[in-house]
């Protein structure tokens, strides 16, 4: 009696946990929650993945070259440049006439004869007789080495080409005086010649004698027209 009261007491038990478990089943469907036996991976772009921070952009590194206002305060400050007129004396019908030339300061050989080689303005009607007509080559140049012996007096020494001595004597004075004339006449001293080797020679004078020491302004001022 008692094993039968138990056996069935065992399935009423059985009967309430399954009529439970069908109700609860009943009523999540009921309720509109969807049921599934596999487990599904949600879709994509339903949760938003999480922001990625923005890397820092990184700050200009501060410019190793100057600025165009600290360029300009470093600046070299421009050289002055001085301007003296001399006269430079050139070749005319007549004979030797002066030129006011400006030159750069302070006046030196160098700037005279580069002067002459130069020439006139286009205007004057004037010409320079120390350059070789033929080749447009300088027949005189200011001589910067040792001289072989020193000429009492001389303050510049000028060397003459061969060209030069090949000229007549003729030519060659009006050469001189343009040369000395000019120089001395700027007041750079006397002034004596050497060949190219720095040994002295004798030039000729207007009154045709021969000069071997230094000439001056006076020696050739009569060739003045």
């Amino acid at each position: 009696m008692n094993s039968c009261w138990a056996s069935r007491l065992r399935a009423v038990r059985c009967v309430a946990l399954w009529s439970g478990t069908a109700a609860v089943c009943f009523a999540l469907v009921s309720c509109g929650v969807p049921t599934q036996e596999v487990a599904q991976p949600l879709a994509t772009g339903v949760i938003a993945p999480p922001a990625i921070p923005a890397t820092p952009s990184p700050s200009p590194s501060p410019s190793s070259s100057p600025s165009s206002s600290e360029t300009e305060s470093i600046a070299e400050p421009t050289e002055t440049v001085i301007i003296e007129k001399v006269n430079l004396w050139f070749a005319g019908d007549q004979g030797l006439v002066p030129v006011t030339t400006d030159v750069l300061a302070p006046v030196s050989p160098e700037a005279v004869v580069g002067g002459l080689v130069a020439g006139p303005p286009e205007n004057e009607q004037l010409r320079t007789v120390v350059v070789d007509p033929l080749t447009g080559q300088p027949l005189i140049s200011v001589f910067t080495g040792d001289v072989v012996s020193i000429v009492p007096d001389a303050s510049v020494y000028i060397s003459v080409t061969p060209e030069f001595a090949a000229l007549p004597p003729n030519e060659q004075v009006l050469v001189l005086g343009q040369v000395v004339i000019s120089i001395s006449g700027a007041g750079m001293g006397a002034v004596a010649f050497v060949d190219q080797s720095g040994s002295p020679v004798a030039v000729p004078l207007p009154d045709g004698r021969l000069l071997d020491g230094s000439a001056t302004t006076s020696d050739y001022i009569s060739l003045a027209a």
